[in-house]
């Protein structure tokens, strides 16, 4: 069957939901499968804990990369094609990344491991362009529902497997995995054709226009930016935590706090149905208040394994709510753009992941936890201020630039 995006469907089954989530979880995975194995490879390669997160870095890196090179390509390309070119390709990355001899080697394909791990965000703009206009939030919410359970089941699942059969085992366990999905993939995902007939060269030279042009989109980037980035300092940093007093506790912990985590993205399907009744920007505003509170508690809390465990859940609600409503707000721009809009939106939430990853350690070796859970909240509330009118918020810069004149 091809879907095309120009066709509307009166809705997407159900199992088809479940597969496409299930495909996005065990691909998005991959982009983090080396946090939780960071310590394990400072010691394989004699390198400082500091030095080796690099690594997590250039993962989000290069998944930032594939969303603006290769996530385009769903507007003028059969979808299922790619998707099934990309989880190959993703194999053979895994299978490099398991031979790693060396940091440098280790950094050049977690980079390309992140480039060509780009498949959920070519799935979600499909699964948008099947499902029915009023049920696309709940829709984009089940999906999402994969997303996190990856995210954060690859903390868990690659902890187990370092502690008792070392990192490199980690990565062929994938490897099989998405060998798999293919299987899943080309038996049961229908066709999907983009309605672009234009070259690749145009197709990249559009998105600066798109981007300059979309207000929404511009304000939307910038949201999930910046919770990203808090999300991803958190979760970065989260393992170096739990190796300290007064825990002391291994890798595979942090795949068990995960699980917590995970039971929050069954939270996404109901930030789904707020979204089709009250609204996206409503939706935004209660998942930013969500991670700040977690951030805020965690001061004194992460050292208190309930309260890490209960801001964990939080900051991953927070963080993949807010992923729903900024995707729902940029999906109404137009379905034949559906696939780039989705590529420039993902590129800045994961420019936004690496920054957290990096700036998160960083105030990790600086200040400890106290540091990581500050930088945190200043990025939350860089969140927030864009869902302030441009008007208002030009007007309060201005005032403010006013007041200081003054006062010197």
């Amino acid at each position: 069957m091809i879907v095309k995006d120009s066709e509307k469907t009166s809705d997407i089954s159900k199992g088809l939901v479940l597969l496409m989530a299930t495909v996005c979880g065990f691909t998005v995975a991959n982009v983090y499968l080396n946090q939780t194995l960071l310590v394990s490879m400072s010691a394989t390669f004699h390198i400082s804990a500091a030095s080796i997160g690099i690594i997590a870095t250039l993962a989000q890196i290069g998944y930032a990369l594939g969303n603006l090179l290769l996530v385009p390509l769903g507007d003028i390309f059969e979808r299922k094609k790619l998707i099934l070119f990309l989880l190959f390709a993703i194999c053979i990355v895994l299978a490099l990344n398991a031979l790693s001899i060396n940091k440098t080697w280790m950094m050049v394909t977690s980079l390309a491991l992140g480039i060509v791990t780009v498949v959920p965000q070519i799935i979600v703009p499909l699964a948008a362009n099947i499902a029915s206009d009023h049920n696309r939030g709940k829709v984009l919410g089940n999906v999402a529902i994969g997303l996190v359970c990856g995210i954060l089941g690859a903390r868990l699942v690659s902890g187990f497997i370092d502690v008792h059969f070392g990192w490199r085992m980690v990565y062929w366990t994938s490897a099989v995995a998405t060998l798999f999905m293919i299987f899943l993939v080309y038996v049961y995902f229908p066709r999907s054709k983009g309605g672009n007939a234009t070259s690749y060269k145009h197709l990249l030279m559009s998105l600066g226009p798109l981007f300059i042009k979309e207000r929404a989109l511009q304000k939307a980037c910038v949201s999930q930016g910046m919770m990203f980035a808090s999300f991803s300092a958190f979760w970065t940093t989260l393992v170096f935590l739990l190796h300290t007093h007064p825990y002391s506790y291994g890798s595979d912990m942090v795949g068990v706090i995960g699980l917590v985590g995970i039971a929050g993205a069954f939270a996404t399907p109901i930030i789904g149905r707020l979204i089709d009744t009250k609204g996206e920007k409503f939706a935004s505003l209660l998942c930013m208040s969500i991670s700040l509170l977690a951030f805020i508690g965690l001061i004194r809390g992460g050292y208190w394994l309930p309260g890490l465990i209960l801001g964990a859940l939080l900051i991953t609600v927070g963080t993949q709510a807010n992923q729903v409503a900024c995707q729902f707000t940029i999906f109404q721009l137009g379905e034949e753009k559906r696939s780039r809009l989705n590529g420039l939106y993902m590129v800045s939430t994961f420019l936004g992941g690496s920054l957290g990853s990096y700036v998160g350690l960083l105030a990790w070796t600086k200040w400890q936890w106290n540091g990581v859970c500050a930088i945190a909240i200043l990025m939350i509330a860089i969140s927030c201020c864009s869902l302030i009118p441009m008007n208002i918020l030009r007007k309060m810069i201005g005032n403010l630039m006013n007041k200081k004149g003054s006062n010197m």
